[in-house]
C-alpha cells in the first residue's frame, strides 16, 4: 500500500508542477502581449505629439527639433511623389487590360458600379475599393 501512495504521490507532484510551470508560461505570454501594446500606444503617442509640436510648437532657433522637423518632411514630401507616380503607373495599365476575354467579367464591367479608384487613394484609404464584382440577386 505504501508503494502505491508513494507512486500517486509522485504523479500529484509531477502534475502540480507541469501545471504550475504552464501557467507561468500563461501568465508571461500575457504580460509580453501587455507589454508589446502598451509599446505601441506608447509609439502612437510620441507620433501625436511630434505632429502636435510640428504644427503648433515649432521652434525654428532649435537647430535639433528643426532637423527633425525637416526629416518629417522631406519623408512626407517622398510618400506623396511616391503615391503620385503609383497612380501614374496603375492609370498608364488601366489601359492595358482586356476584359474582353471574359464574358462574365464583361457583363460584371456593364452592370456593376465599377469607379475608378487610384492606388494612393486605396492605400491611404481615402476610397473604398471593390475587389469581386457587384452579382445580380438572381444569379
Amino acid at each position: 500500500m505504501n508503494f502505491f501512495q508513494t507512486i500517486s504521490g509522485q504523479f500529484s507532484k509531477a502534475f502540480e508542477f507541469v501545471a504550475d510551470k504552464n501557467h507561468k508560461a500563461a501568465v508571461v505570454n500575457r504580460l509580453r502581449i501587455v507589454i508589446k501594446n502598451e509599446r505601441e500606444n506608447a509609439s502612437r503617442a510620441y507620433v501625436a505629439l511630434g505632429k502636435y509640436y510640428m504644427e503648433h510648437l515649432r521652434d525654428p532657433e532649435n537647430e535639433t527639433t528643426e532637423r527633425l522637423c525637416r526629416s518629417a518632411e522631406d519623408s512626407e514630401r517622398r510618400i506623396r511623389k511616391a503615391f503620385a507616380k503609383m497612380d501614374e503607373i496603375s492609370s498608364e495599365s488601366a489601359g492595358e487590360e482586356d476584359v474582353a476575354s471574359c464574358a462574365s467579367c464583361q457583363d460584371a464591367v456593364r452592370r456593376s458600379r465599377v469607379f475608378s479608384i487610384t492606388p494612393s487613394e486605396f492605400f491611404t484609404g481615402r476610397k473604398r475599393a471593390y475587389i469581386l464584382p457587384h452579382w445580380d440577386e438572381e444569379k
